[in-house]
């Protein structure tokens, strides 16, 4: 009896205005904020090669180097006479070297007329020889001195700003004192940690959008450049690595950033806008009210649903509705079962576009799209 009252109050009721929107088939898209840290890929604090005093530093916290530029000289006055004593050796060796041949071509020419032994010529040959093995010898050891001055100049490796300068002049260094901090920001990298039930849906070269701190209001384009398969056994989490392009100088390593991944599934599903969603208290449930077409015209019918994943004002559902469902987005504060209803005419698609114009039979039966005229929607 109290149901039949009820549906007899909500018949003579005056219809409730309502706004609708269809239950869609789709894939389930979601928009995933994730948060890290920009770093350089490359970060070094520079040593010198050689142990030894320092001369100069050229260089101050902030200035931008090249590739090859000198930032530090040591004092490198004792080596620089160790190699003028080996240059005059290996002058001296060449010297004998190109005597030890004239002799050994006299010996040659002496030797065809009789004027000289077999044992002499001999001894020609190896004195040339051993001229020559030491000149080779002397040649190599200031070689050696020639590089080792070279290593007392701190030269920057890559392209970089200067982060900071370590040592100063008069100060002695060892070959495992850091002199100088460099970091390259032309390129920087960004990595962050991904919950692990996106693995299948992140993958290398898929486009982000990172948002850092700074420039909150603007977003920067980049791709995955790689994703690490081992995963956080503790966070239940595992790597995502960007890389951004830094060459305007806008942004630091050590910025915090925001990266925005667009999610799609594989498969489709049910989607509904989250203002659709009714929740009882008191353990009632959830549920959503479905305008469908009867012979006394548009009505609500109560449905209870099963949700699912939820994002950007959509929720998935699981269980209650089907496809083509027209469900209650506004209005749906105070229906009762099977009330009448008048659809408005803003009405709106599952992609959330509005649309205008005056309420007409025609357009809210597009907006509904029920079984058909007189039969009652299930």
């Amino acid at each position: 009896m109290a149901v039949a009252l009820m549906a007899c109050a909500a018949q003579a009721a005056e219809p409730a205005l309502v706004s609708v929107v269809e239950v869609e088939q789709r894939r389930w898209q979601q928009t995933v904020p994730l948060y890290g840290t920009l770093t350089s890929p490359r970060d070094a604090q520079l040593t010198a090669r050689v142990a030894g005093l320092v001369d100069s530093v050229v260089v101050e916290a902030g200035d931008r180097v090249s590739a090859g530029d000198t930032l530090l000289r040591l004092d490198r006055r004792l080596e620089e006479l160790t190699l003028d004593t080996l240059s005059a050796s290996a002058d001296a060796a060449r010297a004998q070297a190109t005597e030890a041949r004239r002799l050994l071509t006299e010996s040659q020419r002496l030797s065809k007329r009789g004027a000289a032994s077999a044992t002499e010529l001999e001894a020609r040959r190896s004195q040339v020889a051993m001229s020559a093995a030491n000149l080779e010898r002397l040649q190599a050891e200031a070689a050696r001195q020639r590089e080792r001055l070279a290593r007392h100049a701190v030269v920057a490796p890559f392209d970089g700003v200067v982060r900071e300068r370590l040592v100063e002049p008069g100060e002695y260094v060892a070959e495992t004192t850091p002199v100088v901090g460099l970091v390259a920001t032309d390129r920087l990298r960004m990595d962050v940690a991904a919950p692990q039930q996106y693995y299948d849906l992140i993958a290398p070269g898929m486009a982000v959008r990172i948002q850092p701190q700074s420039r909150a209001d603007r977003s920067i384009n980049a791709s995955v450049a790689v994703t690490v398969p081992a995963s956080d056994a503790l966070a239940r989490s595992f790597l995502v690595r960007m890389y951004v392009d830094n060459t305007a100088g806008r942004l630091t390593p050590g910025m915090s950033a925001k990266v925005l991944f667009d999610i799609q599934s594989d498969e489709a599903v049910l989607v509904a806008p989250r203002d659709a969603v009714v929740r009882v208290p008191g353990g009632g449930g959830t549920r959503m009210w479905v305008v469908g077409q009867t012979d006394d015209g548009a009505r609500a019918r109560m449905r209870q649903v099963s949700l699912g994943r939820g994002a950007n004002g959509f929720v998935e559902v699981l269980d209650g509705l089907r496809a083509g469902d027209a469900v209650v987005v506004r209005g749906n504060e105070s229906l009762g079962h099977d009330q009448p209803v008048r659809v408005r005419a803003d009405q709106r698609s599952v992609g959330g576009t509005p649309s205008s114009g005056a309420d007409s039979p025609a357009r809210t039966s597009r907006a509904l799209r029920l079984s058909g005229p007189g039969r009652p929607a299930p």
